[in-house]
């Protein structure tokens, strides 16, 4: 439901839009007005964004968006029926087919698809979990990992940068789901530092030259 705050926004954008441009209210795409949509998160640029830093030399961002622009609002992609698929992430020629399920199996070693098979298609149906949740799941596990090595491969590859811009753009937006998982990861840091400044000072030592040796 959207809230008086929104409500206020998009009503002044709506006045600024109708200022300068003539019968806007005509000529754009309206999705109450119009079908055949998908429903796409706002952090989706910063989304793809990752991804592409995630998969260095072998870009994603392309191959998720038409994934996600072939559900119904539902997180589920039947391959086989997709079949322009392949051609609407890139891929052309004798080689675009395998190249873009290559690009798969990328996506699904993130965890931002999941894929089982169909009859006799080995790609046969996706699911696409929450996106925003993922990320910082893929997040976490880089900060918990360090200077690496990094596991999944290509995690080292994901930047300050991007992550940042990517949280603010979900607070800016009020995605709930970013910030409540946000706030989750944050609560079990501070109780695994509070955990570990509540040891007494001598296990703590005897505990960091046991990691040592």
């Amino acid at each position: 439901m959207a809230t008086l705050k929104g409500k206020a926004v998009r009503s002044k954008d709506i006045e600024l839009r109708d200022t300068y441009f003539e019968d806007a209210a005509e000529r754009l795409w309206d999705r109450g007005k119009h079908h055949g949509f998908a429903t796409v998160p706002k952090t989706m640029p910063l989304l793809m964004r990752a991804l592409d830093e995630l998969s260095k030399g072998k870009p994603l961002g392309c191959t998720y968006f038409a994934l996600f622009c072939a559900t119904w609002d539902n997180g589920l992609v039947r391959l086989g029926r997709s079949t322009d698929l392949p051609y609407a992430s890139g891929f052309t020629g004798p080689r675009g087919v395998r190249g873009w399920q290559e690009r798969m199996k990328l996506l699904e070693s993130f965890g931002f698809v999941e894929i089982r098979p169909s009859g006799g298609q080995k790609f046969g149906l996706a699911f696409l979990p929450n996106p925003n949740i993922v990320l910082l799941d893929l997040w976490e596990k880089k900060q918990a990992q360090g200077n690496g090595p990094f596991d999944p491969p290509g995690l080292g590859g994901l930047q300050d940068a991007t992550m940042s811009a990517f949280l603010e753009r979900a607070i800016d937006v009020g995605a709930n789901d970013v910030t409540r998982k946000h706030a989750k990861i944050n609560a079990v840091k501070r109780s695994v530092a509070e955990d570990e400044a509540a040891q007494p000072r001598t296990k703590r030592v005897r505990t960091a030259k046991a990691a040592k040796e």
